[in-house]
């Protein structure tokens, strides 16, 4: 890792995803903005300014399990939605497995006393910064490309 990496962290998610943001030279994770996918022209369009104004040197995506660890609905979903970006975008991008990472932001919140309107509003870039914090920790990093389908987990297994 340099001192010019920045890193976007990205909770996906049916509805909504949420974005959040680590730049190395300050070695602090912010929650950055959440995007609707209702349109995705729009989602698109709205990402590649996100990315053009950051200048991100890589993407994480939180990569969704069961508890058990094996793949939900959302595994595929985030899986096509990474080869989306690489299509799109000349960005390295990294998995970091992922449970309940929206749940845990949201309890996290309730606890701060955060209300219910505001913890709608920032739950996914919240579960994108744990997302996030998670993937610094790992001690080894690989990108993902289509042939390598490589992940990181909390337990550092790939």
């Amino acid at each position: 890792m340099s001192k010019q990496d920045i890193y976007i962290a990205i909770d996906y998610g049916v509805k909504r995803v949420g974005f959040a943001i680590y730049h190395a030279e300050t070695n602090f994770v912010f929650p950055l903005c959440t995007l609707d996918r209702s349109v995705k022209k729009t989602f698109f369009e709205n990402l590649t300014i996100l990315i053009e104004k950051h200048k991100p040197t890589a993407l994480i995506i939180g990569l969704p399990f069961h508890e058990d660890g094996s793949p939900c609905i959302t595994t595929s979903q985030v899986k096509n939605f990474a080869n989306s970006l690489l299509r799109r975008y000349p960005i390295p991008i990294y998995f970091m497995e992922e449970l309940l990472s929206s749940f845990d932001a949201e309890q996290d919140m309730r606890a701060m006393g955060v209300s219910a309107k505001k913890i709608k509003k920032n739950v996914d870039q919240e579960a994108a910064v744990k997302i996030l914090k998670s993937f610094l920790d790992c001690p080894q990093k690989l990108p993902y490309t289509p042939e390598k389908n490589i992940f990181y987990s909390t337990n550092n297994k790939e």
